[in-house]
């Protein structure tokens, strides 16, 4: 199921507003929250001078959450990160249910400290030191054939 709704729902306003009421309600539902997901990783996945979020490639790509069992991660020989798109025949795999059940836990409390009330350096600081835990958890991942397993 296509939940990246930018490449199936086009055209004027009301093409697009009959063309998402004609979605199935699953899909319009797994569509506003993989790009929830995405549009949050996809925010905070650098820092000033590295990246903050372990994915593979030049810059963020969508990933779909809503299907757990699909999430694709690979293994550049610096780190295991979410790939998306492997130009690079890295090795790769998608997460196992358990593991995407862990990942999508941490990144859910990532969201929701970065949605608490108070000082935004506090703020900010606990939701980087939740995505560090995401970064650590995913490079205790093994992909067969990779450097770290």
């Amino acid at each position: 199921m296509e939940t990246n709704v930018y490449w199936s729902v086009r055209g004027t306003y009301a093409e697009r507003k009959a063309a998402l009421a004609a979605m199935p309600r699953e899909q319009l539902e797994a569509s506003i929250l993989d790009g929830q997901y995405n549009n949050f990783l996809s925010s905070r996945a650098d820092d000033e001078d590295s990246k903050r979020i372990p994915y593979i490639g030049w810059f963020w790509r969508y990933i779909q959450f809503s299907n757990p069992t699909s999430i694709p991660i690979g293994d550049c020989g610096e780190f295991i990160g979410f790939m998306a798109n492997n130009k690079w025949d890295y090795p790769e795999r998608y997460l196992t249910l358990e593991e995407s059940e862990k990942v999508i836990a941490i990144i859910d409390e990532a969201i929701r400290l970065s949605q608490q009330g108070g000082i935004l350096a506090d703020i900010e600081a606990a939701t980087n030191a939740k995505l560090r835990e995401l970064w650590d958890y995913m490079q205790t991942l093994a992909i067969e054939g990779d450097s770290n397993g």
